[in-house]
């Protein structure tokens, strides 16, 4: 039951929460904004989510899932609600930047607070799928908000979709107390970053380049390699994601994440070098199942590696250390797709860049077999010092 109530609250909050990703940038250029400005506002829920990744974290260790979750999902429809009235880049890119503080925050704790609902068996696997939930509304809520704006609903519809959200707030005071974990008044400071999570996070910001590139040259390059369409790399990608990742999770949870984790990046590294050299729609197509067959095991992988060296006191750091992977991989991917573009190589140099990364990470994930303290599953292991 639990659990049920963490998928519903997620589903309502996220479809709420991600409606300024498609509108947000309309709204502004509405305003009369530059479209630098534009770029600026919307981007700083990028750097919010970097920097407060693994402060939420420890803060999640410290004052308990529960705490954290609804806290960071009250805040989330106080943002929403002030971007139906917020005008100008400075106080939009203020409030972008809080909603996406609210996000990490409420994802941070729910899995945390998910890891200790699921059995030991099926731990991976059952906070991997929650993340299907996420996967979902960003491919569908800023597409229903565009859909909406160009039939004249503006920023309305965020204060309209703060009823969603306040469903999802609402349900997560039903969650029981009994799997929460806090430090409380813990004379230790809390734990921000372990060097036996590097692994992870390092796998993680690999095979997360290659997302920042697609985002930010990947339209534009396949338009002027004259496919129609260019965005079916991402519809292709996230139905194999979606559809794999469970799949995903419980190979992770029966084999152990580095068995895993080979096969993930050499299907990766292929997804980038398609992409790469694509110059047809089925190309595309084909590239865009590559990678999201490979982006379906990422994060399993990324959370089989972490729960190894994480117990129930450090979990929230861990997935503060988690979210800071993925949140940096796109920065990094997309400040690649920049220095390529400027270059003169462009999308076809920066997704070759991204077919090494997983490459060459990939012996680091292996070998830290020979220094860590593998258990199965998620058995609890001595808190990291």
């Amino acid at each position: 039951m639990p659990y049920a109530i963490l998928v519903v609250s997620a589903l309502l909050y996220d479809l709420a929460l991600n409606l300024p990703v498609g509108t947000m940038p309309l709204a502004l250029l509405a305003d009369g904004t530059a479209a630098p400005a534009v770029a600026i506002a919307m981007g700083s829920g990028m750097f919010a989510a970097l920097f407060g990744s693994l402060p939420i974290g420890a803060l999640t260790d410290r004052v308990g899932r529960l705490p954290m979750l609804r806290a960071s999902a009250g805040l989330g429809v106080l943002s929403l609600f002030g971007l139906a009235f917020a005008h100008g880049p400075v106080l939009g890119g203020i409030l972008l930047g809080l909603r996406s503080i609210a996000l990490v925050g409420y994802m941070t704790s729910e899995f945390a607070y998910a890891g200790e609902i699921a059995s030991k068996g099926r731990a991976v696997s059952g906070v991997a799928t929650l993340g299907m939930i996420g996967n979902l509304t960003f491919a569908t809520s800023p597409a229903i908000s565009v859909f909406a704006w160009q039939h004249g609903i503006g920023r309305e519809q965020y204060a309209w979709a703060c009823g969603l959200a306040i469903c999802g707030f609402a349900l997560l005071f039903a969650l029981p107390g009994k799997f929460d974990e806090r430090r409380g008044s813990a004379t230790r400071a809390p734990i921000l970053m372990h060097p036996r999570w590097y692994p992870a996070i390092g796998f993680a910001m690999a095979c997360t380049l290659q997302g920042g590139v697609n985002g930010a040259l990947a339209i534009l390059t396949f338009h002027q390699r004259g496919i129609v369409n260019g965005a079916a790399i991402f519809t292709a990608s996230a139905l194999a994601s979606f559809a794999l990742r469970y799949p995903a999770g419980r190979l992770v949870d029966r084999f152990g994440p580095r068995v895993v984790a080979l096969p993930t990046a050499l299907m990766s590294a292929m997804g980038c070098v398609f992409a790469a050299s694509a110059h047809s729609l089925v190309a595309v197509v084909f590239a865009g199942l590559l990678l999201g067959t490979s982006w379906a095991a990422v994060v399993p992988v990324a959370l089989g590696l972490l729960f190894e060296h994480s117990t129930s006191r450090t979990r929230g750091a861990a997935m503060g250390a988690y979210t800071l992977a993925f949140s940096a991989g796109a920065a990094i991917g997309a400040s690649v797709a920049t220095l390529a573009t400027l270059a003169g190589g462009g999308y076809t140099v920066a997704m070759t860049v991204c077919a090494v990364g997983p490459l060459a990470v990939l012996p680091y994930v292996l070998r830290s077999r020979r220094s860590a303290r593998i258990l199965r599953g998620i058995r609890e292991v001595a808190t990291p010092s």
